[in-house]
């Protein structure tokens, strides 16, 4: 089931929004070839449902996304990466002829884009105004710069483990800090405070508790 979150506005309005909403929303690609179709389209992995080339390239260190989203970027990209006979090749005349023909396009690019790094590349598609970035790994994008000036990376003080690193929180309020630095709790931390949401005795609590029917720290 969807988690389903509500939130009323000072004006009395309520928002109203669910993950399953959120998912389908990022779907409108793929949902307007159905739409159109109704046929669901098959995975393509990186790849652009609609548009080439527009995906993830092997470079010498990694990956890097390049996107080829019209014509010009086309032409752009082959120009960076020293092809601009590919403008003229009939298999990659048009946006169509290039999806028609990904797999050999894909694999002349990667031919290309794996003799240098993705920051040589990225500064490459920088200067021609081509859209382009690399693919982070986790590492990567838990220390980036950008990550770490937006707060996403937090120091938690845990009671057992001590200090500690988890994820920020990713929507910021100017007038309401987030929360985020608060360890995750012990193993039955939290046991009698919802057992007296309950309204149970303490003392039918204790008994449970020594029973091993739940558990406190």
């Amino acid at each position: 089931a969807a988690y389903i979150h509500k939130l009323k506005t000072g004006e009395g309005q309520v928002v109203d929004t669910s993950l399953s909403d959120a998912a389908l929303q990022q779907t409108y690609w793929h949902a307007a070839v159905w739409f159109a179709t109704q046929k669901s389209p098959e995975p393509t992995g990186s790849a652009h449902i609609l548009t080439a080339p527009y995906q993830a390239f092997e470079a010498s260190d990694g990956w890097i996304n390049i996107g080829g989203a019209n014509h010009a970027n086309w032409e752009r990209i082959c120009d960076v990466l020293g092809h601009p006979d590919w403008k003229s090749d009939a298999r990659f005349a048009t946006n169509r002829d290039r999806m028609a023909n990904l797999a050999v396009l894909v694999d002349l690019m990667n031919a290309v884009v794996r003799t240098r790094t993705r920051a040589e590349w990225q500064a490459a598609f920088d200067a021609a105004g081509v859209p382009a970035g690399p693919v982070h790994t986790i590492g990567e994008a838990l220390s980036h710069p950008q990550t770490m000036a937006r707060g996403m990376v937090v120091e938690v003080e845990h009671p057992q483990a001590g200090l500690t690193r988890a994820v920020g929180c990713p929507i910021h309020f100017s007038a309401s800090p987030d929360r985020s630095s608060t360890p995750a709790p012990l193993l039955g931390q939290h046991t009698r405070e919802v057992l007296r949401e309950f309204d149970l005795p303490e003392a039918e609590i204790d008994a449970l508790v020594a029973e091993g029917v739940v558990a406190e720290p």
